[in-house]
């Protein structure tokens, strides 16, 4: 669910209603669709948006005005290293440039490139999107991190090279051990002395921009006052210096905040024990979850929050789903995702809804939508579970809107066999006349926000909840916006309709400083752990914190992050993995909202990093089917891997490497995964023990010799 401002709707049976879907933004890449190719888009917006002024970069792709090479025009304004940026962009793609023409007036590009493939041919229409993201990225000139469009700022990647940091390897014998010592304490004390010297030069450019502003406030100061004390406009300070100075000021403070962020990974590390594995659930989450689910515990019997532990998900949807017939889309592709290895789909809401998109519920018991009609859901659900997987409805629960005004023309009075009052509705929403108690979460501006505290209220709900699994099949809930409601209604809802999947989404703001993510992101995770906990550990939730971290990494080449203070991976999967669901994108953070994108270029990296660690993955439709750089085929390569070798939401994982530019992590003793362009190898000392198995854009995975795997390949 995304909270942000939004348009108001025309509501089918009342046009002035006051619930407003999701703003709506202009796709600015293709998105995948069934039955249509996507669209020839000549034009292609590059924006980034910071909290200094704006950057806009006009990208024009043409494959009609040149048979022997594609047209890449480029119009914004100017930047420094510019043209080396986008050229170093086209080369990292083996991109040929035939010829330029090269063009600045006031402070605006208009550049124009001829450029081939490797192979002399025009760029691929198909593979826009993905140049487009690479000439972005490299554009970028920003050292703030990306944030979700929700909570403010949305910066563009821009990848800082940092200092690698060294780690012990655990697994040598006394002599050896000795021996790699040494060689890390001389490459620890060399790489210490190197973050010491980028921090040093860092505040040394903070500590001379801000004493430059200084000297700009002293000289407003000193400003001639005319007689009848106006300042003099002669004597004034030129506001766009100032402008520039406090731009300056907030990047410089960027750049060392991430250098502060390098040497605290680097420290950890030095203090982390060597390979410490995850093996469940730690100190940091509360107590007594586990036992809920021990025989004669006296809990009930809902079973593990996400499955069996071998369960790997499919957001079966994307944010323009509802304008196709998609319920049948889905009806001829089952079989195409349980032979891939999927166990579980998860559906779009199924009911009526304001918004077509269905995060606008209104008649709850009302399964005609726009993804398709009652009859035809009840036969997807059908067909999913013949082909062995698990259907799993998206559940919205928060808020819900009115039918009818009351006298006052607040909508507050639903209609439908759901037909409840303003009593239904929590007090602290007057927009809509609540009288209900006060909400027992986050607020929700755009519908009227449920009053979970009432009998009433929770007693229908779970009625519509079994009513879904025992009279329409769904094995399982995505509760959708959790924070808006205690967690501990989530467990009376899960309690009363015991299914077989429950997964909350708890999206909740990274932490930062200046701009810059944080490298220690422990309260980041553990507010989704606690709020796990409030639910009795009868729920799992998104993995958000390994969401942010791992694109952070990715995008600005900072692999140190992917490991914690204690050598653990550093989101939910690193302190309670049984209840986390690692993911790269949604319909909020991808698709053409685009509220918090994983960076294009290393989506590959992401999904060989969640499908082969602990945690249940989930992965995106979109991501599923695409066919730019062998995407699709390495996400089908690394579920089967995933499901040979057994890897589940428990596995041990240790972390071998984790530095700039290779991230590295053994796996259950049976996987070593690496992820960045850094070398690697776990055939070290001559051995030969492990086997390459799958590779790709900037990751592999080998296998160890002589383990016994669950099926072929």
């Amino acid at each position: 669910m995304v909270r942000g401002r939004r348009t108001a709707p025309t509501a089918p049976t009342a046009p002035s209603h006051p619930c407003r879907p999701r703003r709506h933004r202009p796709a600015q890449k293709n998105v995948c669709t069934p039955h249509v190719r996507p669209k020839k888009a000549f034009k292609l917006f590059a924006q980034a948006a910071d909290s200094t002024p704006q950057t806009v970069l006009l990208i024009e792709f043409d494959n009609e005005s040149d048979n022997g090479a594609t047209i890449v025009s480029i119009e914004g304004e100017n930047q420094s290293d510019l043209l080396v940026s986008v050229t170093g962009a086209f080369s990292a793609l083996d991109l040929l440039v035939l010829d330029a023409m090269i063009k600045t007036e006031e402070g605006r590009v208009m550049d124009v490139f001829r450029v081939t493939t490797g192979r002399g041919e025009q760029i691929e229409e198909d593979d826009w999107g993905s140049v487009r993201q690479h000439v972005l990225s490299a554009c970028s000139n920003s050292s703030r991190s990306s944030k979700p469009a929700i909570y403010g700022v949305a910066a563009e990647s821009e990848e800082t090279k940092q200092r690698p940091m060294s780690m012990a390897n655990s697994n040598s014998n006394n002599n050896t051990f000795v021996e790699a010592e040494l060689n890390n304490i001389e490459n620890t004390a060399a790489d210490l002395e190197a973050a010491a010297k980028d921090m040093q030069q860092s505040a040394a450019d903070l500590v001379r921009i801000e004493q430059e502003l200084a000297s700009t406030k002293k000289a407003a100061s000193a400003m001639a006052v005319d007689g009848e004390g106006n300042m003099s406009a002669e004597q004034g300070v030129d506001a766009q210096q100032v402008m520039a100075q406090l731009s300056a000021r907030a990047e410089a403070a960027a750049i060392l905040e991430r250098r502060m962020a390098a040497m605290e990974a680097l420290l950890s590390a030095r203090r982390s024990p060597e390979g410490l594995s995850v093996t469940g659930p730690s100190s940091q989450r509360g107590g007594g979850a586990e036992g809920r689910f021990v025989m004669g515990s006296g809990g009930t019997g809902t079973g593990p929050a996400a499955g069996s532990g071998y369960e790997v998900f499919l957001q079966a949807f994307n944010w323009e789903s509802c304008k196709h017939n998609w319920y049948k889309v889905l009806m001829e592709q089952c079989s195409e995702f349980a032979e891939a290895g999927f166990t579980a789909l998860w559906l779009p809401p199924p009911t009526d809804s304001v918004s077509p998109q269905g995060y606008l519920p209104r008649d709850l018991y009302c399964l005609d939508s726009q993804y398709g009609s009652e009859a035809e859901l009840r036969e997807l659900v059908k067909t999913i579970q013949s082909k062995g997987l698990k259907a799993m409805a998206d559940i919205v629960i928060n808020h819900r809107c009115a039918h009818y005004q009351d006298d006052q023309g607040r909508w507050n009075r639903f209609g439908g066999r759901l037909a409840w009052d303003n009593k239904a509705i929590c007090s602290n929403n007057p927009q809509f006349g609540g009288t209900g108690n006060l909400d027992s979460g986050d607020d929700y501006e755009a519908a009227p926000n449920i009053d979970h505290t009432q009998e009433f209220v929770q007693k229908d709900l779970v009625g519509w909840l079994n009513y879904l699994k025992k009279s329409i099949g769904f094995n399982g809930w995505r509760f959708d916006y959790v924070k808006g409601y205690g967690g501990k209604f989530t467990r009376l809802y899960i309690d009363g309709s015991v299914p077989e999947l429950a997964i909350g989404e708890f999206w909740d703001s990274c932490d930062y400083t200046d701009g810059v993510l944080d490298y220690n992101q422990d309260k980041h995770r553990q507010r989704t752990v606690d709020w796990c906990d409030q639910t009795g550990g009868t729920s799992a939730a998104f993995d958000f914190t390994t969401k942010g971290i791992l694109q952070e990494a990715v995008g600005r080449n900072e692999r140190w992050r992917l490991v914690d203070a204690e050598g653990r991976p550093p989101g939910v999967v690193g302190v309670w993995p049984s209840r986390a669901i690692t993911f790269i994108e949604n319909h909020d953070t991808g698709s053409t909202l685009g509220h918090w994108p994983f960076p294009y270029h290393g989506l590959h990296e992401g999904y060989a990093y969640i499908l082969t660690h602990p945690g249940t993955p989930c992965v995106f439709y979109d991501h599923y089917f695409q066919s730019d750089q062998g995407l699709g085929d390495s996400i089908k390569k690394l579920l089967k891997i995933r499901k040979q070798f057994g890897i589940h939401s428990r596995s041990k994982v240790k972390i071998l490497q984790a530095v700039a530019e290779a991230y590295a992590a053994n796996v259950d003793d049976k996987l070593t995964v690496k992820i960045g362009p850094g070398d690697f190898t776990p055939n070290s000392d001559g051995k030969d023990e492990w086997v390459l198995c799958c590779s790709g854009p900037s990751f592999a995975v080998w296998h160890k010799k002589g383990v016994i795997v669950f099926s072929n390949l």
